[in-house]
């Protein structure tokens, strides 16, 4: 239920990001500039992506606005949805520039899609050696493409009509949503180059940064821009998301486990299992951690230590509970949601384990 759901909002939003970047195409005029906004454009568009933030973002506004005036400001909603979901692209093109990722939802990420257009523009030119670095000029672009996603996001909402005091309160959740992805990125990041493992409690703050805070920012902006109650209504639902948020990070990295032990990263189930391993095993994690480069073979050790020590069962669990905290934190909501989003949010804690 939940699934078809959120596709056919997906669908909604996907015709609004399509209507948002012609508008952009007839702003933004020079031809120089176009061809990196067209390859933006795809990079955005990519039909693969969930849409989850900016349908987050429009739920709670429908949640709490008087259903008397939401036929004629749902268009302009939907608008400043999609600023929630250039800041969510803007922190993955720069995670993926920063980890050196090749694919993101089946394509290029899109510092790899940059440096796949110029090289394959200038394949059959002959061009000096020192032209051809394609790599530097993905990287570049990759940098400024994200910083530029994150400003247009900014200006989405400041250019909307919601009254003044509530586009600066809006404003404000979209800038802390920006420091939390970035302080998040740079603790991430000094933690793996000083070789630091990761306690759970740091984890999760982690994951608070990167994941938690995109989820409740998006509700709190639509939230506010109906003209929630702060304490009663945004801040429950604002607390449900950070569970949420935290739980699917968690459901992501168990996901991912193979990816992860490939890229020698020590997420939420190398950092359980290490408790609960014994001289040995710990050993063979430390050894096979420390090599250049992992093998089939470790990542079948690994994963058999992961399984031995119910890390993974432990991280499942774990996110189950932080589910749980969310439908306790949704109940704290008075007035009470409008009856088609209270489903919808009681629906969505669930949809992790569907």
């Amino acid at each position: 239920m939940i699934g078809k759901l959120l596709d056919s909002k997906k669908k909604i939003v996907d015709r609004e990001l399509a209507k948002y970047f012609r508008r952009l195409n007839r702003k933004k005029n020079d031809i120089l500039f176009g061809d990196f906004l067209s390859e933006f454009k795809n990079f955005i568009l990519n039909k693969k992506a969930k849409r989850l933030h900016s349908i987050l973002l429009i739920e709670a506004f429908n949640g709490i606005i008087n259903p008397m005036y939401l036929e004629e400001q749902i268009e302009e909603i939907r608008k400043v949805s999609m600023s929630i979901e250039l800041l969510h692209n803007a922190h993955l093109i720069h995670d993926d520039l920063i980890d050196d990722d090749i694919i993101r939802r089946g394509n290029f990420t899109f510092h790899k899609q940059i440096k796949k257009e110029i090289k394959d523009l200038y394949k059959n030119e002959e061009i000096p050696q020192i032209s051809k670095n394609w790599e530097q000029y993905g990287k570049d672009i990759g940098i400024l493409g994200g910083t530029y996603a994150y400003l247009l996001g900014l200006d989405i909402i400041k250019s909307s009509d919601f009254p003044q005091k509530l586009k600066l309160m809006a404003i404000n959740e979209y800038s802390e949503a920006m420091d939390s992805l970035i302080r998040g990125q740079i603790i991430e990041e000094y933690m793996q180059y000083h070789h630091i493992t990761m306690s759970l409690e740091q984890y999760l703050n982690i994951a608070e940064l990167e994941r938690a805070r995109t989820f409740d920012k998006a509700v709190r902006i639509g939230a506010i821009l109906a003209n929630g109650n702060v304490h009663y209504q945004i801040k429950p639902l604002s607390n449900a998301m950070l569970k949420i948020g935290q739980a699917y990070a968690i459901r992501d990295d168990i996901i991912d486990i193979k990816e992860d032990i490939t890229g020698k990263k020590k997420k939420i189930v190398y950092i359980l299992a290490v408790k609960n391993t014994d001289e040995q095993q710990s050993k063979i994690l430390n050894e096979i951690y420390r090599k250049d480069d992992i093998t089939n073979d470790d990542i079948n050790i690994v994963s058999k230590i992961f399984e031995d020590t119910k890390a993974i069962k432990i991280a499942d669990q774990l996110a189950k509970n932080l589910v749980y905290e969310a439908n306790l934190s949704l109940k704290e909501i008075y007035p009470d949601l409008n009856r088609e989003q209270k489903e919808f949010f009681n629906d969505f804690t669930d949809y992790l384990f569907k």
